[in-house]
């Protein structure tokens, strides 16, 4: 087993001579030069059909409220017109599944994976009514947006206590894989922060899962964030990693999330040694009650670097 990666800061080359182009109608200022559209680019980038959103970027603006199912609509469709063919969606706004399968198709969307809560050992969740939505959203890889290990959570203290879940998540993951869908574990910083031994807590659940029942959805501003090189997790754990969530981090303010692309981490570096993944998934932390923060500039300039990014 190789030993953990070390602690260490994330130094890269800021990617300076990429521009990015405002949202029209946006409440955020235009920037003065428009970066290259997607059609420019297609000869490099990634390609559109491995290019997706994470929607909890718009979770300030849809809410939970009356509106809620309204403004998620809109995010559908202001989407679309971007150029997005993909979604991850985090909730279903209360719409059924086949409800919301229809919204997708009627703007042209289809869901690469979800978030959604599969539970834990001490909390578990009915797995089989997770599948059969998933199979009408037309969903094949889905996983809880945070594991239960969280801090917030605070269900897993001990070595033993990641273990047992790990075991959990490798029969949650048999039980999707005879459904012909995958499991994924999405990171935050704290998998690889919690240590036992030579042994993070993202090694456990690694070791202690099947490859053939769970896969890895690498959050890498999280793993920037705890002071690792994405690139060293990838190759480490290379072809279990199966999606990504690209979102950028910005070592000035803070060590912030940042809009894909202008902040520090090394995309083209990252992206040369993940190209066996099949979702890039564009996603921004909603910076909560900050009107200067606008999700729609964060989705363009995500997907116009992400369409013309070279590596």
């Amino acid at each position: 087993m190789k030993v953990p990666i070390g602690l260490r800061a994330v130094l890269v080359a800021v990617l300076s001579t990429l521009l990015f182009v405002g949202l029209a109608g946006s409440a955020s200022a235009a920037p003065p030069t428009k970066a290259p559209a997607a059609a420019e680019c297609a000869d490099r980038g990634v390609p559109l059909s491995k290019i997706s959103i994470q929607l909890y970027t718009f979770a300030d603006y849809i809410g939970d409220d009356a509106g809620s199912q309204a403004r998620h609509e809109e995010v559908l469709r202001r989407l679309a017109e971007m150029g997005y063919r993909n979604v991850e969606p985090y909730t279903l706004s209360g719409w059924t599944a086949e409800e919301y399968a229809a919204l997708l198709d009627e703007y042209g969307l289809k869901a690469s994976a979800r978030h959604v809560d599969v539970g834990s050992p001490a909390n578990p969740t009915d797995i089989e009514q997770i599948i059969a939505d998933n199979r009408v959203l037309g969903i094949k890889y889905f996983g809880s947006g945070s594991t239960a290990g969280a801090p917030w959570i605070g269900e897993l203290e001990t070595e033993a206590d990641w273990i047992a879940y790990a075991e959990y998540l490798d029969a949650v993951g048999e039980q999707a894989r005879q459904a012909g869908q995958t499991l994924f574990i999405h990171n935050h910083d704290f998998e690889f922060s919690t240590v036992f031994g030579d042994r993070t807590a993202f090694d456990i659940l690694m070791q202690h899962t099947q490859k053939k029942n769970v896969v890895s959805q690498l959050d890498l501003y999280w793993v920037a964030f705890a002071g690792l090189d994405p690139v060293d997790v990838i190759e480490e754990y290379g072809k279990r990693i199966k999606l990504l969530h690209v979102k950028d981090l910005n070592p000035a303010l803070d060590n912030r999330i940042e809009i894909v692309g202008r902040g520090s981490l090394d995309f083209p570096a990252i992206f040369a040694a993940a190209q066996h993944v099949r979702y890039y998934v564009v996603e921004h932390d909603p910076r909560f009650g900050d009107p200067t923060f606008d999700p729609f500039e964060a989705a363009q300039a995500g997907l116009d670097y992400l369409t013309s990014v070279t590596y």
